[in-house]
């Protein structure tokens, strides 16, 4: 195992099969895994990386976005964008998402849903002077907060800027990361909409729709 790339939110992973659906919501599951794991390419197929349980002092959380029986397929939150992965169900701790957030890179609005109910819309304020965004399905990677009992002041998304460099997409309060340890880009959202995304947790899927 030891051989295998070792997934995180800098790693590169050339050759993992890519999210083929990428407009569909979900399962409305995520999955942790409770020891180090090997990640397949298939159902039973060839192992392409290992995941341990925590990434940068959290738990690591991956959406699922396809179950067979003994097995989940989530996203991966390596370059390039859209990476999956197989994990062996019986090794994992499964957690149901109740929330899922939708960007319309274009328009530039966030949303929140709930059960596939709108909770609110808010403007975003992308970075003008990157090169576009990368549209597609990703997940939260981490919150960043000041407490336990405080709106995250960070959502730090599994989303690179450009699939070649590392740099991760996050959501943020005002027109700056401020408080981000990651370089990259960011989108800016009210105080208001951060309060929202409070109950927000890692794994939550998260789309980012270019028209």
């Amino acid at each position: 195992m030891q051989e295998l790339v070792e997934l995180t939110g800098q790693a590169e992973l050339i050759g993992a099969p890519r999210d083929d659906c990428q407009h569909q919501p979900g399962t409305g599951y995520t999955v942790h895994p409770r020891v180090t794991l090997v990640v397949f390419d298939a159902v039973g197929g060839s192992p392409i990386a290992r995941i341990r349980p925590v990434w940068a002092g959290s738990e690591a959380w991956l959406p699922v976005i396809e179950r067979e029986p003994g097995w989940v397929r989530v996203l991966l939150p390596t370059r390039p964008n859209g990476a999956t992965g197989w994990l062996d169900a019986s090794r994992v701790t499964t957690a149901r998402s109740h929330y899922r957030i939708h960007v319309a890179l274009r328009a530039g609005m966030l949303s929140l849903l709930r059960a596939e109910q709108l909770v609110g819309a808010w403007p975003a304020d992308l970075d003008a002077e990157r090169d576009p965004y990368p549209a597609g399905r990703t997940f939260v990677l981490a919150s960043v907060r000041r407490g336990p009992a405080r709106p995250p002041i960070v959502l730090r998304l599994a989303m690179h800027l450009h699939d070649r460099e590392a740099g991760l997409l996050t959501i943020h309060t005002g027109s700056s990361p401020i408080g981000s340890p990651i370089a990259g880009g960011g989108m800016g959202v009210s105080g208001e909409a951060m309060a929202a995304l409070h109950g927000v947790a890692p794994g939550c899927l998260v789309h980012l729709e270019a028209r």
